[in-house]
């Protein structure tokens, strides 16, 4: 699609069809107008939620940042009333990812040829590792050394 950029220019949000418009401008009509959700957002969403307005007020902020947030920008932590007119807002702690990850679908066997893996349900199921095959281990081989070792196990599971 090529646009004349040479033609006149026109403000920002202007009437016409497919123009630009401010991402604020376009939400606000949205939530103005009679579609569900935008009726539903009217309606249910904050139903309970007062809007407060301070005036004249002192708030502190304590952020993980050493600068300004940006106009729009959300923060994540409390906000304290620490005195008639004094405000202090501390921002959380970043969240680390966690080191240990609880696996979907835990190993609980793992062996030269074979897993044995716990479902959900608890239910177990064997797994076969693929070997390289030589001359000296061929799939003949696999199957048998495979079969020993799921005898193994089962005595293992038993117990």
């Amino acid at each position: 699609m090529n646009k004349d950029l040479n033609s006149k220019r026109r403000p920002s949000g202007s009437k016409k069809k497919n123009e630009p418009k401010v991402i604020g401008k376009v939400l606000i009509e949205y939530f103005q107008s009679e579609e569900p959700l935008a009726d539903a957002y009217r309606d249910r969403m904050f139903k309970d939620i007062f809007p407060q307005t301070e005036l004249g007020i002192d708030l502190k902020l304590m952020t993980r940042q050493p600068r300004r947030i940006n106009e729009g920008e959300y923060l994540a932590g409390m906000l304290t009333r620490d005195g008639l007119d004094h405000f202090s807002f501390v921002e959380n702690y970043p969240e680390k990812k966690r080191e240990v990850v609880a696996r979907r679908n835990p190993r609980i066997y793992k062996g030269a040829l074979i897993n044995v893996i716990r479902q959900d349900d608890g239910s177990l199921y064997p797994s076969f590792n693929r070997p390289p095959y030589t001359e000296s281990f061929t799939f003949h081989d696999f199957c048998l050394a495979a079969a020993e070792e799921l005898l193994v196990v089962a005595g293992l599971v038993e117990k």
